[in-house]
């Protein structure tokens, strides 16, 4: 009776050893996909970081170059046709006019 006790003891023993040991290496292999997910979107973060940075810097510098005489001057000549002084306009007759 001892023995078979003692077999069934062992038998426990390493039932739960070797349940223990998947449920470890499950949860190493899950805690390691949630890790490289982890990595993923920091990788896509400090992306998107870099890009707005750049995007940023560029408004920075149109925001300047909005404030300066040569903008206000180009402005003027594209969108409202105006033409500084001592300026002579050409226009040229044989092109199409747009519609």
């Amino acid at each position: 009776m001892k023995k078979i006790f003692k077999v069934v003891k062992r038998l426990f023993v390493l039932a739960f050893v070797i349940l223990f040991l998947i449920y470890s290496v499950t949860t190493v292999v899950k805690q390691h996909m949630i890790l490289q997910q982890v990595k993923a979107q920091q990788y896509e973060t400090i992306k998107q970081i870099e890009k707005l940075k750049k995007e940023n810097e560029y408004l920075r510098r149109l925001a300047q170059y909005v404030q300066t005489k040569e903008y206000i001057q180009q402005v003027a000549r594209e969108k409202l046709g105006l033409v500084g002084k001592d300026e002579i306009v050409f226009i040229d007759k044989n092109k199409k006019r747009k519609q």
